[in-house]
């Protein structure tokens, strides 16, 4: 099969082509699984590749590093999703250097800022892949999940557009937000993490304050007092993926009880 966008893949992540794992990493039970093995399975369920990246690391080579793939759905358009700017994906998360089986992950991503979000486990159960055992209905399974389950996703946002938080909850959303990935933050940094960006964000309802603390955080682009340091924008996938989803959850937790917070 033919793996649509190969050029943009072999460009941003060319570990995903990787067809052995790499030398003295790994166990003799380790069997290797090729990520295209698993965008060929995901394209006859309707996904297709549109971006990728990996990591850098001096550790392993960049044809075996840790990479993630987001992947659009032909059935779930911006506009079926009915979320604004934004639109369902899947993450394809994978390395082949022994240190990790795959992850399929629901995520979101919003147009106006090219920004991707990343939905917590308790909405989109995040599926682990093994090298050991791999059986293909396992990706199939996770595809048809998210494919359901992004309904649901749409209706949870519409609750949180439906919620107004206090100006005290809002003040303290965001000092929560900026727990995420400062530890003791500043107040400096709090009012960087609640400064909006876009006209659009401007409002007191959680998927607006979800959305302006979720850019401030992941892209950074200020300085942190403290330190006197830029704060530079998330590069590391892992965080990324952490700080997503914890604050999905954050704004989840808000959603339950906005008012008492």
């Amino acid at each position: 099969m033919v793996i649509k966008n190969e050029e943009m893949l072999r460009t941003y992540a060319p570990a995903a082509f990787a067809e052995a794992p790499e030398d003295g990493r790994v166990s003799d039970r380790y069997s290797f699984l090729p990520t295209t093995e698993i965008l060929e399975i995901l394209q006859d369920e309707g996904w297709t590749a549109w971006k990728a990246q990996q990591v850098t690391a001096r550790t392993w080579s960049k044809d075996h590093a840790k990479h993630i793939i987001r992947l659009r759905h032909e059935d779930m358009t911006q506009e079926s999703f009915g979320v604004g700017d934004s639109f369902p994906e899947m993450l394809l998360i994978n390395a082949h250097n022994g240190l990790g089986g795959y992850t399929l992950q629901g995520g979101i991503f919003r147009m106006i800022c090219s920004n991707g979000m990343v939905i917590s486990e308790q909405d989109f159960g995040k599926i682990h892949i093994r090298h050991i055992g791999f059986e293909a209905k396992q990706v199939q399974e996770a595809s048809r999940e998210l494919v359901m389950n992004s309904s649901k996703i749409a209706e949870k946002i519409g609750s949180w557009q439906e919620i107004d938080l206090t100006p005290r909850s809002k003040k303290d959303f965001f000092a929560d937000a900026a727990k995420i990935r400062f530890e003791n933050p500043s107040e400096d940094i709090v009012q960087e993490i609640s400064k909006v960006r876009r006209e659009g964000d401007v409002g007191n309802d959680l998927w607006r304050t979800f959305n302006v603390a979720q850019e401030n955080l992941i892209r950074g682009g200020f300085r942190n007092g403290t330190t006197n340091r830029m704060v530079r924008p998330i590069s590391n996938i892992q965080k990324d993926v952490k700080y997503n989803s914890e604050l999905w959850d954050l704004a989840s937790k808000y959603s339950e009880e906005p008012l008492l917070n």
